[in-house]
């Protein structure tokens, strides 16, 4: 990396995670909004989901708090209420990297909340050439008529509720992501996402078919979404991935760290369970 992203950038690349957030909750249909019974919050610089019939982590997730310096001892004590009036069991909390990072994960810990994994931050200097891939497949960006095939691959790769099918395909018909498919033949077998903001690009939404893998189509993937992002004129292009487990495959943050990724970054998860 030439010149790793200072304060400033990471301020940004939380404030589009958020609002990426904020967006996609506000796609979320009638029929699955009647059966979840959402709800949603800001407070101070951070966003709250909640899906009251739900005690999914990462649909009861806090994030971007104190990403802009805005988080308070007091806030913690909220954010516990939030979830408590719902009568929810279990809640997390990401917790962002950034000047109130370690002050926060006091606050949390002071409460019972406990660490559980993470994700990394993961940038890119999008000015960079991206290097040639061998790959046995053919990378095209998707088309409307693709969503069901996209959603099939997401299906089969992450086990998605068919509760939250039309908000899926509500997500995948938003002008504000891109959809890209890996295909074998006419045999769609990878998919991955791009969405920019404001001169930002993020990537993710990276799933392939199991018999479809060790083809190359994840990282092909990859390489044409940052040359897009490069036409875009994005400076900086980032992506969160699960941290490393011994034991577990991590053949997504290799093929990032391949093509330029660097982490400069760790997002902790806190948990807080019904006592």
């Amino acid at each position: 990396m030439a010149r790793p992203p200072d304060a400033v950038v990471l301020r940004r690349i939380e404030s589009m995670g958020v609002r990426a957030t904020e967006r996609f909750w506000g796609l979320m249909p009638p029929d699955v909004a009647k059966r979840l019974r959402p709800r949603t919050a800001r407070l101070g610089d951070a966003f709250l989901t909640l899906a009251a019939a739900s005690d999914a982590l990462r649909m009861n997730r806090v994030i971007g708090l104190g990403h802009e310096g805005l988080a308070r001892e007091a806030m913690i004590d909220r954010i516990i209420a939030f979830y408590r009036a719902a009568k929810l069991r279990r809640f997390s909390i990401m917790v962002s990297p950034g000047p109130q990072a370690a002050r926060i994960s006091r606050w949390l810990l002071a409460r019972g909340l406990i660490r559980r994994g993470g994700h990394s931050l993961l940038v890119r200097d999008g000015r960079r050439a991206v290097p040639p891939v061998r790959s046995e497949v053919r990378v095209v960006r998707a088309k409307r008529d693709h969503a069901e095939a996209i959603l099939a691959i997401h299906e089969r790769c992450f086990a998605l509720p068919a509760s939250r099918r039309n908000w899926s395909l509500a997500g995948l018909a938003s002008p504000h992501h891109e959809q890209y498919l890996a295909l074998v033949g006419s045999t769609p077998v990878a998919v991955g996402a791009l969405q920019v903001d404001r001169g930002l690009a993020w990537i993710g939404g990276g799933a392939t078919l199991t018999r479809w893998r060790r083809r190359g189509a994840h990282t092909a993937l990859i390489a044409e979404r940052l040359r897009r992002a490069a036409r875009r004129g994005c400076r900086w292009v980032w992506v969160e991935t699960a941290m490393p487990v011994p034991g577990r495959p991590a053949g997504s943050r290799r093929n990032l760290l391949r093509l330029g990724f660097e982490e400069v970054g760790v997002k902790p998860t806190f948990v807080w369970h019904e006592r």
